[in-house]
């Protein structure tokens, strides 16, 4: 189970830097939401570190306001990637 979390954690990186932004999520759906909010709406068990600097790797390579990135987010839909 833990193995399955971790890969899910390095497919959604390897993912991430393989794409690029088309804009920011829409501001009225995609509120900020803190650090603590974000690890609420994660999956039972998912790793607070990793989760979060998953979070801030998204923010970085798509340039998203990292109070903007909620794990629910769809990379195309949600974030604007292809």
């Amino acid at each position: 189970m833990i193995w399955a979390i971790g890969a899910a954690f390095v497919l959604s990186m390897l993912i991430v830097i393989m794409l690029k932004a088309k804009g920011v999520p829409n501001r009225e759906k995609w509120p900020p939401i803190s650090e603590d909010e974000f690890i609420r709406r994660c999956s039972p068990g998912v790793n607070r570190e990793r989760a979060l600097k998953v979070r801030r790797i998204i923010s970085e390579q798509l340039g998203v306001e990292y109070d903007r990135i909620y794990p629910e987010q769809r990379f195309v839909e949600d974030l604007k990637c292809d």
